[in-house]
């Protein structure tokens, strides 16, 4: 009763807590009662966002790719984040796959072979590829890689290095308009303060919502193929109270052991898995893919950043601004739990493990993944495009297991990726979304409010069950979009912010 007296009293930031927690709630009954115009509404603004901004989020991400080289190799790289005496709690490897595992969710699992296959299927337009060709081949891994690699790294590293330094510099409450002091001075109003934080609450939230019901669908295929008599609602709803369960479980553990140990089993997973793919698949064609999707990405670079062809193209806006903007929604939140974490590292150790580490390995998948997958599409185009578009994205990678010849040994292990991977996810998100929504904070920044994580959590698997199955998750994915927006501006000036503390360490931090 003590405790629950407290986090109804006390702990919570009212103003940032309730619009973003009644938002959602709110669209959820809008969802149910009237799905069709909730989807028309949301997908009206999604696509404003997606036209009239599609420049600003392609140039605003690659401008942040060039900063992350920049202070990489600046004299900047050598400031230790707390200070000269502050120590790690995390050793280097637990540190690697927190990171890992919290800023990819299920994404690499579940757009592995999709994305590169939707690619081949239906190249842009602006390239000029006939569809279902080796060019088309070619420039889809190419674009999976632009999309799942050091762009989107370092949209996540420029706002969590941000803060991290102006955080532990200044031992402030968490709060994301402490990465814009450089820029609003040592006393921002409250309403911006409340406003930043309250916004990028909901886009997270939505997020993450988004990501679970992708997990879902993804979980949901792989067991109706084991149990075909199942229902799929009723194994969807499963699906997500075990993951619940496991995620409640495991929060009340906090970072150094809960957060921790998942993301080691995580790693193992994403690592077993990559292996045996590699054994057990043709190891040499896998080999040329990854050779020919660095190079492909290093050619299709400039031009997709840049939209130096594809501006005002619908594949544009349907992949690239997309995909740009959802991770923009996810970065402002998840900055905060990257930043605190990364306590006695120095930013040039902070960007190798935040930034280029993390984009490798997920370029590596992605090369391992997206190239076998066009490998047997290449060899059957109509049976894998019939299955696109009749089954869903969802059930490719299924059939590239049972392609490969052992679909029960990957499918099992894919399911149990995908599993720790959204409750891994799900924890440091969660634990993010808390420390933001407490009003006090703990002494020790490793640790959030437990009952806010709890609350956080029921309420992300409520509604991408609820999203799943009255309207669809596409309904979900408009809402975090949504949030891309401010982040864009949000990230615009935390970018300004970081150029400022860059010409001037000493004046915004204390060593």
């Amino acid at each position: 009763m003590g405790l629950r007296k407290e986090f109804l009293q006390f702990n919570i930031r009212n103003w940032v807590f309730w619009p973003p927690f009644g938002l959602l709630i709110f669209a959820v009954f809008l969802s149910i009662a009237s799905p069709d115009s909730f989807i028309s509404l949301f997908q009206k603004v999604q696509n404003f966002i997606l036209t009239n901004f599609s420049i600003g989020f392609s140039w605003l991400s690659f401008l942040m790719t060039l900063l992350a080289i920049f202070v990489f190799l600046s004299p900047l790289g050598s400031w230790k984040i707390g200070g000269k005496e502050a120590k790690p709690r995390l050793n280097r490897l637990s540190w690697f796959a927190i990171v890992l595992c919290t800023t990819i969710a299920t994404g690499i699992l579940f757009w592995g072979s999709a994305e590169p296959l939707s690619h081949f299927l239906y190249p842009p337009t602006f390239k000029e590829l006939s569809p279902q060709s080796d060019r088309a081949a070619n420039f889809a891994l190419g674009a999976l890689f632009y999309h799942w690699g050091f762009t989107p790294y370092a949209i996540y590293a420029i706002p969590a290095l941000t803060f991290a330094l102006i955080f532990y510099s200044r031992k402030s409450n968490f709060s994301l308009s402490l990465s814009l002091l450089p820029i609003l001075g040592s006393k921002p109003s409250q309403f911006a303060i409340r406003l930043i934080d309250g916004v990028s609450l909901f886009a997270l939230a939505a997020g993450m919502a988004a990501s679970l019901g992708a997990g879902v669908l993804s979980l949901s295929g792989g067991f109706l193929n084991f149990f075909p008599s199942w229902n799929a609602d009723l194994a969807s709803g499963f699906i997500i109270l075990i993951i619940l369960l496991t995620f409640v479980i495991s929060s009340t553990t906090g970072i150094e052991k809960g957060i921790k140990n998942l993301s080691l089993i995580n790693l193992f997973f994403f690592f077993l898995i990559a292996i045996l793919f590699i054994v057990l698949g043709e190891k040499s064609s896998i080999i040329n893919s990854l050779s020919s999707s660095f190079q492909s990405y290093f050619v299709n670079f400039f031009d997709l950043s840049l939209q130096l062809n594809g501006a005002g193209n619908q594949w544009t806006f349907d992949w690239s601004t997309f995909n740009l903007a959802m991770w923009m929604a996810w970065a402002p939140v998840t900055a905060l739990f990257l930043g605190k974490i990364a306590l006695g590292r120095t930013v040039r150790e902070f960007l190798l493990f935040n930034w280029l580490l993390p984009a490798l390995f997920c370029l590596i998948w992605m090369g391992i993944f997206g190239g076998t997958t066009l490998d047997f599409a290449i060899l059957k185009p109509d049976f894998y495009k019939n299955l696109f578009e009749v089954s869903g994205p969802e059930s490719i990678i299924y059939q590239v297991f049972e392609d490969m010849g052992h679909f029960k040994l990957f499918a099992q292990l894919y399911i149990l990726a995908i599993f720790i991977s959204y409750v891994t996810a799900a924890d440091s998100s969660t634990d993010a979304l808390a420390s933001l929504s407490m009003k006090r904070a703990n002494d020790d920044p490793f640790k959030s409010d437990t009952n806010l994580k709890i609350l956080w959590g029921t309420l992300i698997a409520f509604l991408a069950w609820i999203m799943i199955t009255f309207s669809g998750i596409d309904g979900v994915r408009m809402l975090s979009v949504i949030g891309g927006l401010p982040a864009l501006f949000f990230l615009l000036l935390v970018s300004v912010s970081l150029i400022l503390v860059l010409a001037s360490p000493s004046k915004y931090l204390k060593p």
